[in-house]
Parts: C-alpha cells; structure tokens; sequence
C-alpha cells in the first residue's frame, strides 16, 4: 500500500474511533411551545453521536397525543444527525410536560430532558378573511403568552401564531413572513419574526390550516394592566390558484392582523436583598481569571457568566464582595450579544478589570442577586474564592509619587491628522508617477551611468584617471603610471596583473615602445575605478539625544511642568506623561484621553489603559489584524494592481520599446501581489471602532457618563456609566451624541462629555 494511502487509512482509522468514543446525547424540541386545543404541532427528536436502527423510545405523554411523523437528516458541523419527527396534540387546554426520551447505546441509555407545552382554547383565535378574488378565504390568528400575570421585570416567551389555508383550491405557502409591527403598551419586545417552516396544522370549522410561529421575548416595564398588540404585517405567500390547464403559483403580500394579549403585571416584593440590581429569573453564575500569577499591583480580568431563563439583557451583572477593599474596582461591562435575543434563556458574558492594593491569597467571591418568579422569592448565588499567587510588596504613595515611570521626550515630532475623505486623489498620482520614473530610468541608464561617474566625491581621482587615460600612448608608460597609480591609493588585492605586467616590460633592457590596444587600455581603466574613495554623506550619525527632563516628583506639579513644555515644543512622549499624572491623581478619564493621544501618536498604550476604567479596544484575533495597515493601504494596492494589468497590456501590444521584458517582469509580479493582498485587505478590513484610527475617534471624558437609547433627559439608561470609553461619534442632536464603543455597544449620551483624541492645539 503506498504511503499517502496509509496515512489516509489511519487518519480514517482515527477519526471513525473519535466519533465512536464521542458521548451520544438525545434532544427533544418543539416548533412551537404554545398551541391551541386541536392544534398538531411539530417535536423533533435529534440523536447524536449514536447510531440508530430503530425509533426511540417514546415516553407516555398522555393526556397529550403523540405521533410518529417521519426521519430525516441534519448536518451539524460537518456531523450527520438523524432526526426523527414526530407530531404533538391535545384536546384540553392546560400546561403539560412531555417526559424525556430515551435512546439505548453502547455507552448505556441517555434521555432528552422534559419539555413544557401549553394549550389554551381554541377561543383565543380571531378569525379574519383574505380577499383572494373571486372569495374570501379565512385565517385565524393570535398572541399567547407564557404568564397572563408576570412580575415587574420577568422576561418571557410569546408567540404570535398565524393560521392560513392549506387546501385547494388556494394552497397559500409562506415565503417571507416579514416583521409584525405590534403595539407595545409599556412593554419592551424583540422583532416578531417567522421561519419559511410550518410548525404545525389545525382542522378547524371545515377548513385545513397551516401554523406559523413568529417568536419573541417580552418585559413589562411598568406594574398594572398591559396590553401587547394588536399587530400588523404583511407576509408574502406563494400560492397555488386554478388557471387554464391546470394551477400555477403566484407570489403575492398579503396583509394579516394579530389580536392583543392582555397582561396584569406583578410588582416585586419589598423585601429585597442588598445588592438586587433588577434581576428576574432562574440563574447560575460561573466566575473565571484570565491569570492566577500576577504582582502586587498589576491587574487581572475577572470573566463572569450568567447563565439561566430571564431577563438576562437588563441587569448589570454580579458584583464583587470585597468588604476590607483589597481590591481596585473598574466597571463590569457586558460583553455584546451579536445578535437579536428573541428567547428569554440564554447566557450573558461580563467582563471586570481589578487590581490588588493588598496582598490576599484570594479573590474574594462574586455574587449575584435575583428574584425567582417561580419561588416567588428572592435568590443569591455566591461564587467560592479563586485562589491567587500574588507577589511583590505594597508600595507607599509618596514612594510611588517619588519614582513615576515618566518618558524622556524624544525629538519625534507629533503626526499631522489633516480631515481628509477616505480615497484622496492626490494619492493615485504616486503610482503613475513611479511608473514614469521606472520609465525615465530605462531611457536614461546610460546617463546615469555617465552620472554616477561625473558625481564621484574625489575630485583629483577622476582627474588623475583621465590624466592616465589621456597621456599613456605606449604600454610601457601606461602600465608605470597605473603601479603608480595603484601604490599611491594602497591596492593590493586584484590588482596583481598591473604590477606582473609592469615587471615584465619595464624592467628589461632594450624594451621596445609599443601602442597599447584600445582593449586593454579600457579594461585596465576599469579596474583602476574601483579604487575610487567613497564619499559616504550621512556616516556621522549626529545622535541628538534630548535631555533627560526631570519632572517634579509631584504629580500635580509635573502636569504643569509638561503643559508648559508642551506648548513649545510637543512630543508624544508628553502625552504619556500627562496620563501618568492625570492617574496619579484620580482623574482616570482625563489619563484615557491622553493615553489614546499618546497611541495616536503611535505608542503603545495598552498595558496602560488596562488598569483605567471604561470600555476600552478590543485585542486583534483572526483577520482583525489587517488592521495594522489603514485601510486605505489596501485600497491603493488594488489600484495598484489595476495600473500594473493597464501596463501590462500596453507592453505585450508595444512590442518595438527597450524595456518591454523588464515592464511585463515588474508588472507580472506587481499584479498578483497587489490584487491579492490589496483585495483581501479590503474584504477583511474590520469595521469595528476598536480598529479604526484613533484620530478619528473620541473619548468619553465626563463623570458618571450614562449612555441612553434616547436623546435627552430621562431616557432609558442602558449603561450607568462609560467614562474613559473609548468611542466613536455617529450623530449629533440638539446638545446629545450618539456614541458607538468597542464591541459594537451604541448609545447617546451628552455632547460636552466627550472630547475628541484628535488634539487640535497641536495639530
């Protein structure tokens, strides 16, 4: 067997054994979690990891009805899953659970977990018509909710159903179901949204419907009697209608309307814990660090995870408990979602930046406070310590005043950030104006040639040589006057043929005179010219060091001392400095702001704005780091390349110019190289404002910064406070902007408390 063959045999080999040793699971899930007395819904049963000959076994789900529907296949990751369907009915109306289902495999029996199902009476149906000339063609339509009587803040499921003929003679498909425009009284609510894929069927007064779900989440806002709905949309369906010969299909918006659900909010119970933030729901917390090992000082990242069934988009998380203060404090920021969250279960990631002022063998637990609707009780969850090695010794303040880290200012002027549009039109001209020097140096090589020549530092070399050239007629004199030549400027090595030579015809008697040839005159001459001294115009490096400032150990006093020298002669290493000092003295916003103009500049402030609050860049992963380059870089490669296939073209049609195989070499590469790397570049390019030029962005600067959804006072707060976030601004209005921060976090938030990194008194 060859060994390509074996090696495919025993990765085969391998990756069949990882397949069988992977555990099998079971899961069981509804198309819809609310259905009407009548009502057929679809349950889908996945098995993983297991191969299956015969049909689970199916659990007594009685009063409930279940029926064997069909088989079919997923792909999960590359992993084919068999999946078998399976209808669910019922006839009274309530709340049921289906027992799990369980699946016998090597590894033993696994069981799905239970699943919930509620039914609720036909009678909550509205019945409405479609005008489908030449009739009128009915559906039914109606909004259930998981709780008629939830608490103040409980998130839960609703479900917006919509009941359209499924028979001849108006077979109507759904294939776009469009958002639901709902009313919403006091309630905050995800879009209403459907799949192309009926969850179910319903026999109802004569007529055979098709279900769809559109899915949502829901939370009351305020206590007392709400209203969600009534709502509009106006889906598009395929529909099959009688036509000459036969049927056809027509693709065609039909409006529907949803009715409204009544809701008679709960308010929480008074009794609420220190430390509840608004949480309600069924949670689990897990704590992680991203090191163990740190020194006295430094920070470390704490990385939380609520997991659970809630509001789980509103709180603002856990909170450490720290009652000795052994531990600096900087907020705790949710990381983004990324996507609409349309189910009320899921999982919320924050992220906590802290520093130890003490040294503790532990970080102290984090705890999280919530209300259990279904207790109906309030619930703290509370994480064991993580222990730490932490190393290194307190150090005073006037110890750490005495000794701060400032930079010695170099003699790096600051950048120039002129507001400029995204393509400058100056900037194409480089590329033909490099094509025409390339041009101009083919056409004049032999110029430059006399050029180089013409431009040698030693003025009596040159003139020597042409001495040489000019008045050694015969062999005898020219080859005295070249050892002569040779000795006076110390050759040695390469040069033994002009001292033989010489030896050979200078020093016998009766030498006859004889012309030297013309060839070998020259070639001698050229050997002679590699002992021209070269004049090396920049060797002496004159190393400019400034003066090593030495800034008052008061912070306060130093800032003014750099303000001052600022303002006469800028460096970037003076925004560092500023930032250092504005730290010292408890003014984290203003220090983030110099730190980003300092990274503006082009230094690297990122050890230095983790240990300051707000929301600060986030670290390049993948293909975020084609964001080293400007993307306008990118842009200017794929013109680039567009310029290289015009000159290619030109050289293979211009066959009678000197330099054609050189332009087609230059270009061939050019071409590829560019497209490829400018293109991808471009593709790529990230459009986060963690990756975009710092000169462009801003910083919030004011205390207690809030973000809201809304501009202007009142408005819902999403985020108490994002000073010292980084952030770039989208809109202005009437006093507010509107912000957008790493991660894809946006929001408005007062215009005078954010300020701009670009600086514009030193620009």
């Amino acid at each position: 067997m060859p060994s390509s063959l074996k090696v495919i045999f025993i990765f085969l080999v391998l990756a069949s054994r990882a397949w069988a040793q992977a555990p099998a699971s079971i899961e069981a899930r509804l198309s819809s979690s609310m259905i009407v007395v009548g009502e057929k819904t679809l349950l889908d049963v996945e098995v993983r990891n297991a191969q299956v000959i015969d049909w689970p076994d199916s659990p007594n789900a009685a009063p409930l009805a279940l029926g064997r529907q069909g088989k079919t296949h997923v792909n999960r990751n590359g992993r084919i899953h068999e999946v078998f369907q399976y209808t669910v009915s019922a006839f009274r109306e309530g709340v049921f659970v289906i027992p799990p289902f369980l699946l016998k495999t090597r590894q033993g029996i696994v069981k799905s977990k239970p699943i919930t199902l509620r039914v609720f009476p036909i009678s909550d149906l509205t019945t409405k018509g479609i005008s489908l000339k030449p009739a009128v063609v009915p559906y039914l339509s109606g909004i259930f909710v998981e709780k008629k009587s939830p608490y103040l803040g409980e998130t839960q499921t609703v479900e917006a159903k919509l009941y359209v003929p499924h028979g001849l003679p108006h077979l109507l498909k759904l294939y776009d179901g469009q958002v639901i425009q709902m009313k919403k009284d006091g309630i905050a609510a995800w879009r209403f949204t459907a799949d192309q894929r009926w969850t179910g069927a319903l026999d109802y007064d004569g007529h055979n419907f098709a279900v769809y779900t559109y899915t949502s989440s829901i939370n009351a806002l305020r206590e007392g009697d709400l209203t969600i709905g009534p709502g509009k949309a106006e889906p598009v369906f395929q529909m099959r209608t009688p036509s000459r010969g036969g049927f056809g299909n027509v693709t065609k918006a039909i409006p529907v309307e949803f009715p409204g659900a009544q809701l008679k909010v709960r308010p929480l119970p008074d009794n609420a814990p220190a430390g509840f933030q608004g949480a309600v729901g069924n949670f689990n917390l897990d704590v992680s660090t991203t090191s163990r090992d740190l020194k006295l000082g430094d920070t470390v990242t704490v990385e939380a995870r609520v997991t659970g069934s809630g509001n789980i988009d509103q709180f603002p998380g856990p909170f450490l408990v720290d009652p000795e203060e052994s531990w600096k404090q900087f907020e705790m920021i949710a990381k983004p979602f990324g996507s609409e969250r349309r189910s009320s279960s899921g999982t919320v990631e924050f992220s906590q930046v802290v520093r130890p002022t003490k040294n503790v063998p532990a970080l102290p637990s984090y705890r999280f406070v919530f209300f259990d609707p279904v207790l109906e009780k309030y619930r703290t969850l509370e994480t064991p310590a993580i222990p730490l090695t932490i190393t290194g010794e307190a150090v005073a303040p006037e110890a750490v005043n005495s000794g701060l880290p400032f930079l010695t200012p170099s003699g790096r002027a600051l950048r120039k950030f002129e507001q400029r549009g995204t393509v400058p039109i100056w900037l194409w001209q480089i590329l033909p104006a490099a094509i025409l020097t390339i041009l101009l140096l083919l056409a004049l090589r032999d110029r430059l040639r006399r050029v180089k020549m013409t431009s040698l530092p030693s003025r009596e070399f040159q003139g020597e040589l042409e001495k040489l050239r000019a008045h050694s007629f015969d062999r005898i004199g020219f080859y005295r006057e070249a050892a002569k030549f040779v000795t006076a400027r110390r050759g040695r090595k390469g040069f033994e043929e002009i001292f033989e030579i010489r030896d050979d015809i200078c020093f016998q008697p009766d030498a006859p005179l004889e012309p030297i040839p013309d060839a070998e005159k020259n070639r001698i001459l050229t050997l002679l010219k590699s002992l021209s001294p070269v004049l090396v115009t920049g060797l002496f490096f004159i190393l400019q060091f400034a003066p090593v400032q030495a800034l008052d150990n008061d912070p306060a006093k130093a800032r003014e001392e750099v303000l001052i020298e600022i303002e006469t002669n800028p460096t970037p290493e003076h925004f560092y400095n500023l930032a250092l000092c504005e730290k010292e003295l408890g003014n984290p916003r203003q220090a983030a702001l110099w730190a980003h103009r300092y990274a503006a500049q082009g230094g690297d402030a990122t050890d230095f704005l983790k240990g300051l609050p707000g929301i600060h860049p986030v670290e390049r992963r993948g293909t975020e780091w084609v964001s080293i380059l400007p993307q306008s870089t990118y842009r200017q490669l794929c013109a680039a390349g567009a310029w290289a296939l015009a000159i290619l073209l030109v050289a293979f049609w211009y066959r009678n110019f000197r330099g054609r195989r050189f332009l087609i070499l230059i270009c061939g590469v050019i071409l590829p190289l560019c497209l490829l790397v400018g293109a991808a570049g471009w593709y790529l390019y990230p459009n986060e404002v963690s990756f975009k030029p710092r000169h462009e962005l801003s910083v919030v600067i004011g205390e207690e910064a809030p973000l809201q959804s809304q501009p202007y006072e009142g408005g819902k707060v999403l985020r108490d406070d994002v000073s010292g976030s980084l952030c770039k601004i989208t809109a202005e209005r009437s006093g507010w902007v509107h912000l957008e921060l790493p991660g894809g976090i946006t929001g408005w938030t007062k215009r005078d408390l954010v300020e701009a990194i670009q600086d514009p008194a030193h620009q």
